[in-house]
């Protein structure tokens, strides 16, 4: 899928500026958030949808209906960004099918029991643990809140939570 051009973690979905940047560095005209909780609650859809940056097209969609679009390979053709809330959100989307090559972390929610991992992004053993089997299949997982960022490889967590 030569179309997809950013797959993230991000807890705030779609937001402000850091959002807005990430979609001009990667010139994003389409979103799929897979979010299990926003996809069955028709407030947050439409809060999601009226967030995006104007003319980029929104869908939000559950793990297990991603799943299956990824399979039907009838996912958006054009520049696409495909957003998760949790780590555990993106391992259970992986699992029902959504294959991606890499996933970047932008922003965990920082209630718990976490650890800093770079900058402003936490994790507990649960986010390691939920990420770790993607990695061990080859995801090229890696911190990264914002384009000016260098990128923080997934071992930096692994190797905090020895």
């Amino acid at each position: 899928m030569d179309n997809l051009k950013l797959t993230r973690i991000d807890f705030r979905l779609i937001h402000g500026q850091v959002m807005t940047r990430w979609v001009k560095k990667y010139d994003i005209e389409s979103i799929v958030v897979i979010d299990d909780r926003s996809a069955k609650s028709p407030i947050m859809k439409k809060i999601l949808l009226n967030a995006a940056p104007h003319g980029v097209k929104v869908e939000v969609l559950t793990a297990d209906d991603a799943g299956k679009r990824w399979k039907e390979e009838s996912f958006p053709t054009n520049n696409l960004l495909i957003l998760f809330k949790t780590p555990a959100g993106a391992a259970k989307a992986y699992a029902a099918g959504v294959k991606y090559p890499s996933l970047q972390v932008g922003g965990i929610e920082g209630a718990g029991n976490k650890v800093n991992i770079c900058r402003n992004i936490v994790m507990s053993q649960e986010d390691v643990d939920a990420l770790k089997p993607m990695y061990e299949d080859g995801v090229d997982i890696f911190c990264q809140p914002i384009p000016e960022d260098n990128k923080v490889p997934f071992k930096t967590a692994l190797e905090k939570f020895q």
